[in-house]
This record gives C-alpha cells, sequence and structure tokens, in this order.
C-alpha cells in the first residue's frame, strides 16, 4: 500500500504540475465589462426584498455554474453577447432582487443597480478544457471572488462570465449570492433565462419570492453559523460514476438488504465510507463521523410552496456513524435514516404555532455549528444537483454539453452532478490532500469511480 501510495503521489504530483501549467498558460482576456439592469423600472411597493432565516445561515459566497456550448457554423459571436445581455435584463425583471445590493442582513435594496456581465476570449479550444476538466482552470472562466469573500457579501448577487474560445465554442458563467440561491433557484433562474433567450413559453419560470413571509429573517447577531469553518486549502477532483458502474453499485447495496437504493443514495454512501477510510488512515484511529446533506422543503411544506419559490429552502439531513468497518449498506441506512427524520423534524415545525419552525432551524443549525467545532469529529457536506433540468437550458443554439456546478475549497464538501446522459453522476470531491490521496488508491472507490475521465462532444 505504501508503494501504491508513492507512485499515486508521483503520479498526481505530475497531473497537478501539468493542470496548473495550463492554467497559467491559457489566457483569458478580458474584452467588456458592463452591468445590465432590468428592462423595466422594479416597482416602488417591491423596493425592499426581506431575506428568510434560511438564507442568513448560508455563507458570504456565490454558487456558480458553467454550461459550455459547442461551435457552430452559425454562430455570431457578437450577436450572441448581445442576446445573452438582452434576455439577461428582461430576465431580471422576473428576478428583481438580484439587481439589487445587500442593505444589512436582513433585506436587500432592490434599487436596480444591475448585475455584472463579463466579455471574454479564451486562448484555447474547448476540446482543450474538456480533455481533463482542472479546478483552477474552470474558475477562470466565472467572475468575481468565489471564495467566502465581502464581494458576495456587499457587491453584484449576480455575475455572469461569457467565455468565447478560439474553436468558436461558448461558456457561460454564473455567479448567484447563496445568501438568496440554492441549487432549485439557480436552475430556475438559468432556465428562466434561456428560455427568454430563445424566445420561448417563459410563463413556467416567473419567480415567487413570498417565503420571508413564512419564515422571517432574525436579528443577525443571534443567527447560528452552520458552515463557518470549513474555508482552506483543499484539492477538488472530479470522478465518473457511469451508468454501468452504478447499476453495479446498486446491486451491491441490494445484495446487502439495501431497498430500492438510489443513485445518489449509493455514490454518497460509497464516497463517505471511503473518505472516512481515509481520515483512518491519516489519524491512525476511528473517529466519530456526520454526513450532512440539504433537503428541498418547497413540496414538504404544508400547503406546499409554489414550485418557483426562489431562496434557501431546504433543511439539513444528519447521518452519524463510527465505525469504519460497517459495509456500504451501512452507510446508505443511515443516510436514509437522517433524511426520514429531518422530513418528520420538518413536519413537526410545520405543526408548531408561533416561532416553532424558526426555533427548530436554529437548533439545527447550532448543532451543526458545534459538531463542526470539535476536533475528534469528521464532518461531510454533500449536495446533489441530479434531477435539475440544467441539461435543457438552450439559449437558441441548442443544449449545453457539459455543466460544471463550480464548487467552493470547503472541508470535506462534494457535490454530485447528472453526466450528460441523464444516467451517471458526476461527484466533484473538496478534500484535504492526503485524503484525496488515499481516497484514490482505494480499490473499494476505484471499482466504480473514474478518476476525471475527459469529456467528448
Amino acid at each position: 500500500m505504501a508503494n501504491e501510495m508513492k507512485r499515486h503521489n508521483s503520479t498526481q504530483g505530475t497531473t497537478q504540475v501539468k493542470q496548473h501549467y495550463m492554467a497559467n498558460e491559457m489566457k483569458v482576456e478580458i474584452l467588456n465589462r458592463e452591468t445590465i439592469k432590468p428592462s423595466s423600472s422594479t416597482p416602488h411597493h417591491l423596493c425592499e426584498f426581506k431575506l428568510t432565516l434560511l438564507d442568513q445561515l448560508n455563507l458570504d459566497t456565490y454558487v456558480s455554474l458553467l454550461l459550455f456550448y459547442p461551435a457552430k457554423s452559425d454562430n455570431d459571436l457578437v450577436n450572441i453577447a448581445k442576446r445573452l445581455k438582452s434576455s439577461l435584463s428582461e430576465t431580471l425583471t422576473r428576478f428583481y432582487p438580484y439587481a439589487g445590493r445587500f442593505k444589512d442582513g436582513t433585506s436587500i435594496d432592490c434599487n436596480d443597480e444591475g448585475v455584472v456581465f463579463v466579455e471574454a476570449k479564451v486562448s484555447k479550444a474547448m476540446s482543450d478544457v474538456l480533455k481533463k476538466p482542472d479546478f483552477f482552470v474552470l474558475k477562470k472562466f466565472l467572475s468575481g471572488d468565489h471564495d467566502v469573500s465581502k464581494e458576495a457579501a456587499r457587491g453584484p448577487l449576480l455575475q455572469v462570465q461569457a467565455n468565447f474560445f478560439q474553436c468558436g465554442g461558448l461558456a457561460i458563467g454564473l455567479s448567484m449570492s447563496h445568501q438568496l440561491t440554492d441549487a432549485y433557484t439557480l436552475e430556475l433562474f438559468v432556465n428562466s433565462w434561456a428560455a427568454t433567450a430563445s424566445r420561448s413559453d417563459v410563463t413556467k419560470t416567473f419567480a415567487d419570492f413570498s417565503m420571508s413571509s413564512i419564515l422571517p429573517p432574525m436579528d443577525p447577531a443571534s443567527v447560528p453559523h452552520p458552515f463557518e469553518g470549513r474555508e482552506g486549502q483543499f484539492t477538488i477532483n472530479r470522478y465518473m460514476f457511469d451508468e454501468s458502474k452504478l447499476a453495479l453499485l446498486k446491486a451491491k447495496a441490494v445484495s446487502q438488504g439495501v431497498e430500492n437504493p438510489t443513485r445518489v443514495e449509493c455514490v454518497n454512501g460509497l464516497i463517505w465510507k471511503c473518505a472516512m477510510a481515509a481520515s483512518k488512515a491519516r489519524f491512525g484511529d476511528e473517529r466519530e463521523s456526520m454526513f450532512i446533506q440539504p433537503v428541498n422543503l418547497r413540496k414538504r411544506f404544508v400547503p406546499p410552496l409554489p414550485e418557483n419559490s426562489i431562496g434557501n429552502i431546504f433543511t439539513a439531513a444528519l447521518a452519524d456513524i463510527k465505525d469504519t468497518e460497517i459495509e456500504l449498506h451501512g452507510f446508505i441506512t443511515n443516510i436514509r435514516r437522517g433524511v426520514q427524520d429531518a422530513m418528520k423534524t420538518a413536519a413537526d415545525g410545520f405543526k408548531a404555532e408561533g416561532n416553532g419552525l424558526a426555533s427548530l432551524i436554529c437548533e439545527l443549525a447550532k448543532e451543526m455549528e458545534n459538531m463542526g467545532k470539535r476536533p475528534d469529529m469528521d464532518s461531510y457536506l454533500s449536495t446533489s444537483w441530479c434531477r435539475f433540468p440544467f441539461y435543457e437550458a438552450d439559449f437558441g443554439w441548442g443544449k449545453p454539453t457539459w455543466i460544471f456546478p463550480s464548487l467552493k475549497p470547503l472541508k470535506n464538501f462534494f457535490i454530485l452532478m447528472d453526466a450528460r446522459d441523464g444516467a451517471g453522476i458526476e461527484a466533484w470531491c473538496s478534500l484535504l490532500d492526503e485524503d484525496t490521496t488515499l481516497l484514490e488508491c482505494n480499490q473499494e472507490f476505484l471499482a466504480f469511480a473514474a478518476i476525471n475521465p475527459s469529456i467528448s462532444y
């Protein structure tokens, strides 16, 4: 195992040097930067938008996405940029808070100050980037500071960067304030914008901003900080679970007694199991481990919220394990039980009178905050963007060939995303360097996951 790790470290080091060389060699030239405002002014009675308690719990950062579109013979880059900007302006009238600025820790001044739109020229072909997608290269295609930052807290709530490659391909990068945006909201905005650009039916993409009347904000001084303390320097790698490997992984879970495991449950269970094994190898002993995943609450409210509800509308499902010798089914069962418990807690909160729901949310957030501070516990945070129709985003020149869900360099953080075929899953993992090395030497993990394969289109 030691020799295997040594060889892996040597190979990984060479790969990282090449990737960082490409990041330095590739030039992204900013051609134009401008402010896009809503096509019509926000009515006076909507000029202040209240956040929700769930919005307040998030870090001051952006939720980001990159959509890659291959070159077409009729691509006219000037007209593409014009179409993107004019349709963005129209879309902002339906998503008006994003054109405003944070006023304090509880509200947004919907002053139509506008969003950032950047046009950039890339010195490489799109195929060069997609051979081995690398986080350090990809984040060059996003506008703004993508760490936890003052810019995300005080600057534009939305930044867009249109990247034009030498080959004629296009990558559209979106960065939306996490204080107002979960993955569901991001998908709704992207497809609303795309429908506007392609002159499709946009009646289904009007945003509903009524959540703050249901769960109003708290005094910022009293708000817990469940995600703080995860910032740092980590290795961010991509792993591919194709349809055939997922079938084998699900069959393994079924053989161990799990009934009807989902793709996401299986991938989360495997990554958690192997990450725990890496942590045990690094520390030399068993450590308690917590697995956290957000669960969409839109359909869980009583009555259910409108499907187009905007904001961070989720609760956290918690699962814990200490014994790394547990088989895969134990991890999946614990993850499933965590979701069931979270739904029961949420249901109790919906029935509670007064501030019952807010109290339950704060209790859960404080529990997560305290767990994150424990030196004897590893906590893992996984968010699934699977089944969100990001790949339907057609701005008028076809659907994207690949999508990058830009995760943040946070400790033990994973994002799962559908592969383009809708059957496989791509997992982006942010881990300590040593844990990444151990993960990529784990034969159980490698039996199902391919390490950053090239993307064909």
